[in-house]
């Protein structure tokens, strides 16, 4: 299983409610550890059937309401900060119990897959496009930075934030725009706490993407066209023999009449 640097612990168990018109209802506690047990960060909310009523984060010690049916439920909570401060400290030291068991789990990490590709090609006024792409990571920050002749490159660099993959890890995407130099050297470098000294990766423009795209395309026309005529060939020799069997198969007829030792019929 893969582990998010955010890690969810249930610290009680919902508090579910039905009404008696199948209407149902729950409260939840989640624990949030932000890379390790020193930072933790406590949400409760509640729930009516598919509707998150309210929800109060540690950090900001506040109640939020997302309906207007709960507004005044928050509001009457707001005006004790001091006792949800309290109740959520409470929690925060159960969160570190939980947390202990997790932590070898927070602290392992996983080397992103880097890979870096040409998007577009220049073409008068129009700059290149490069895009750094680093996937699968753990944990969450990093770093990409973009360097031309071992130089860092801080103009028309625009970068996402990190993103999730819906399975507990990262990636996220650097773009550089630039017009092309001949010789010049182009490297993307990253910074992950999976490793202890940055990583490099050095763009090969002797075959851009394009080009790579027709090549590839271009060599499965070939072996297509090769399969499709030897096919033809094995065709033409089935039919070839068939037509024209070989001497020593030849069934040889007479066409001429028999003819008597008297030379009669």
């Amino acid at each position: 299983m893969r582990y998010d640097c955010v890690i969810y612990l249930a610290l009680l168990s919902p508090a579910l409610f039905e009404t008696v018109l199948g209407h149902y209802g729950f409260g939840l506690a989640l624990c949030r550890v932000l890379g390790s047990l020193k930072s933790i960060e406590i949400i409760y909310s509640v729930h009516y059937d598919k509707t998150e009523l309210l929800r109060f984060n540690s950090t900001e010690n506040k109640v939020v309401a997302y309906t207007e049916y709960a507004m005044k439920w928050a509001d009457d909570l707001n005006k004790k900060p001091e006792w949800l401060h309290m109740e959520a400290e409470k929690n925060i030291r159960d969160c570190k119990r939980f947390g202990q068991l997790f932590l070898p789990m927070i602290e392992e990490t996983v080397k992103p897959e880097v890979v870096i590709r040409s998007v577009r090609q220049a073409s008068g006024q129009s700059p290149a496009m490069l895009i750094c792409s680093a996937y699968d990571f753990y944990p969450k920050p990093i770093k990409l930075t973009w360097m031309r002749d071992d130089k860092e490159v801080t103009a028309d660099v625009t970068s996402t934030e990190e993103l999730a993959d819906g399975d507990w890890y990262y990636q996220i995407h650097s773009h550089l725009e630039y017009f092309p130099k001949p010789g010049e050297k182009i490297s993307c470098v990253v910074e992950h706490a999976s490793s202890n000294r940055p990583m490099i990766y050095h763009w090969d423009p002797s075959l851009s993407e394009s080009d790579r795209n027709k090549f590839i395309t271009g060599a499965a026309g070939l072996v297509l066209g090769v399969i499709m005529a030897a096919g033809g060939l094995i065709y033409y020799k089935i039919k070839h023999k068939a037509r024209f069997p070989s001497a020593g198969s030849q069934d040889i007829r007479c066409s001429e009449p028999l003819h008597t030792l008297s030379g009669t019929e």
